[in-house]
This record gives structure tokens, C-alpha cells and sequence, in this order.
């Protein structure tokens, strides 16, 4: 899922608008995930140096790194919480280059070899991402600029075909 804005904490705003009540039910997962006990009542403050120092990621749960390093990096356990920490799926949450530079990582390190978008909200959210990362992937020649023709059949180079398929 992406969530893009002009910069990191308009798309960690938009995240907690969209989702934001629902944080609260999601500390669990994230205690689990790093190993401490976590204050539902303090999802406004980042974890302390006592919390950080003694927080582990879970050897059971590969997303618990990333949970981790978000919290060393000062955010509040809200906003730890609306980076995606806890969803199954990869999550993209800031500007549009940031959001090109993770699908360039993951691209050119094998991960992929093509993207399955998702936005946040569809009226303003795919508009976002068009807009935004779009651009900076064709600016890298990752993604394509012009199409091989004018409809679907043309851009795949599939031949015309009239009547049945022979094949049926």
C-alpha cells in the first residue's frame, strides 16, 4: 500500500486520519513484534532510551526489524504504528521519490519484477502516485514513457484476431 504526501510525517497525518483509531487495538501486535511492553496511553511520545535499549526484533516475525529500526529513529509509537510496521504487505509512507527509490531497491535487487499498486484512498491516492512516482521512475528508465500502439492488443504486440479462436 502506498500513502504519498510532500514529505514523510503529511503521509504518516494522512495514514493516522485514515486509520488512526485503530492504533491503539495494534499495540499488541507491535510489543510482540519488538519485545517490550508498550503504554496504549502514551501513543504520542517515542519510546524511551530504557524501551529502545531493551527492545529485540522477533526471530519469528521478519517485519519486526523494520519495526525497530523505525523506533530507534524517534518517531512516536503512533507514527511507528502508521509507517505499516504491522501490515503483511509492504508498506510506502512519504514522498514520491522515497517511494521510487524502495520499488528501484527492491527491483534491482530481484525482489521484483513488477508492482501490484495499492493506494490508500482511491479518489486522491492513485492521483498521488501517478503524479508523484511515476515521473521519477521514468526520469531513472524504470518505467516506460511512451506505448507500442494505441489499444492493449498493439502495446503487447498480440495479432489482430477476427471470429473464434481456432483453439476452441
Amino acid at each position: 500500500m502506498t500513502t504519498i504526501a510532500k514529505d514523510r510525517r503529511s503521509a504518516l497525518d494522512r495514514r493516522i486520519r485514515l486509520g488512526g483509531d485503530q492504533f491503539p487495538q495494534r499495540i499488541g501486535y507491535l510489543q510482540q513484534m519488538i519485545g517490550i511492553q508498550l503504554d496504549p496511553l502514551r501513543m504520542n511520545e517515542p519510546l524511551s532510551k530504557a524501551q529502545l535499549n531493551t527492545a529485540r526484533p522477533s526471530r519469528y516475525d521478519p517485519r519486526s526489524d523494520n519495526a525497530l529500526k523505525i523506533a530507534k529513529e524517534g518517531w512516536t509509537l503512533r507514527d511507528i504504528l502508521a509507517h505499516g510496521v504491522i501490515d503483511y504487505h509492504p508498506v510506502i509512507v512519504g514522498p514520491g521519490i522515497e517511494a521510487a527509490d524502495h520499488m528501484q531497491e527492491w527491483f534491482e535487487a530481484g525482489a521484483a519484477d513488477g508492482f501490484w499498486i495499492s493506494a490508500d484512498v482511491n479518489s486522491d491516492g492513485i492521483d498521488a502516485f501517478v503524479d508523484e512516482v511515476i515521473p521519477v521512475l521514468q526520469e531513472r528508465g524504470l518505467f516506460h514513457k511512451d506505448y507500442e500502439g494505441k489499444t492493449l492488443r498493439e502495446h503487447l504486440g498480440v495479432p489482430d484476431q477476427y471470429g473464434l479462436d481456432p483453439r476452441v
